[in-house]
């Protein structure tokens, strides 16, 4: 039977499947520029100075490091949160007081827009262009519409977010034949509140970063194989 979840064959930015590396969708898009995330990060160790003017270089340089660490056990606790959903129905009462913010605007987003789970964490796989991902959500809409969702929890829904949700859309319609009508951003806020953003398929801007990530990493696709396995 086949895993709807490679995950756990997922090694060094790679999914490997069938001994066979497949670049992962969210290294292909470390290509690209992310102001935001620079002035984030220099906000961070600023900050980490401002509470603290005795630490030393290395510690303060650490200090996004572990904010991202939490960000990655609060993506988590959501996913676990949607699993329980898409499985039962179930709203769970017994939240965390940091994650309930966001576990209350992923309910109030299901009941404002009636939608039905049917696939989560779902891995999908590009033969064609030797790319892998994990989506978050593929759910039904009304009009029988099918929608891949990518949910988020940061601080904002950004550009490139669509180029992933393109490329998760054409290796689910290769790998599974399905058809993807549309495809949208969910932005879950601490607030309870979220923010929602449909986008346009941009799959042809993927391949290209993908080209520009293969070119800046040529080295390590001769260390994994990559190219011995065309």
């Amino acid at each position: 039977m086949k895993k709807d979840n490679l995950k756990d064959e997922k090694r060094g930015n790679f999914y490997w499947i069938d001994k066979r590396p497949y670049i992962s969708v969210t290294q292909i898009l470390k290509a690209i520029d992310k102001p935001a995330l620079r002035y984030w990060f220099g906000k961070e160790v600023y900050y980490a100075m401002v509470r603290n003017p005795s630490l030393g270089e290395q510690e303060a340089l650490s200090a996004p490091y572990k904010t991202s660490d939490k960000a990655r056990m609060r993506g988590s606790t959501i996913h676990s949160i949607v699993e329980a959903y898409k499985s039962s129905g179930a709203v769970i009462d017994t939240i965390p007081d940091e994650i309930r913010g966001y576990a209350n605007a992923f309910y109030k987003w299901i009941d404002d827009n009636k939608v039905e789970i049917l696939e989560n964490e779902k891995t999908v796989v590009s033969k064609t262009h030797r790319f892998a991902g994990t989506l978050d959500l593929l759910v039904g809409k009304e009009r029988d519409e099918v929608w891949i969702i990518d949910i988020k929890t940061g601080k904002d829904i950004y550009p490139e977010g669509f180029l992933q949700l393109s490329a998760y859309k054409h290796a689910l319609e290769e790998d599974a034949g399905a058809k993807v009508d549309r495809m949208g951003i969910l932005l879950l806020q601490d607030s309870g509140k979220y923010k929602f953003a449909e986008g346009e398929d941009y799959f042809d801007v993927f391949i290209a970063t993908k080209k520009v990530w293969e070119f800046l990493n040529r080295d390590v696709l001769e260390k994994v194989g990559y190219f011995d396995s065309e």
